[in-house]
């Protein structure tokens, strides 16, 4: 069994409500419905600040791209010539 540990919030009465009436829906608990919530959450923002990370590397070590290159792509979208891949 994983090892678990209490955690506890203030919510307003409406949130609450409305978590009541999906776990209610759902045949789920408020605390599973909590909990994967909290878990997107989590997943979500770890990816986000690994993403950023990822590009303040590339920006350190200088792999960028020229913003009028990238413009130059973006304009050609839909044309019956599309512009080279900016690299």
């Amino acid at each position: 069994m994983p090892d678990l540990t209490m955690v506890s919030f203030r919510t307003d009465k409406e949130m609450e409500r409305k978590l009541g009436e999906l776990a209610k829906a759902t045949d789920r608990s408020k605390s599973w419905h909590i909990k994967e919530a909290l878990r997107e959450y989590l997943e979500l923002h770890a990816w986000q600040i690994g993403e950023i990370n990822k590009g303040l590397e590339d920006v350190k070590t200088g792999r960028l791209v020229d913003h009028d290159d990238v413009a130059s792509r973006l304009e050609s979208w839909g044309a019956s010539y599309e512009g080279k891949i900016p690299e």
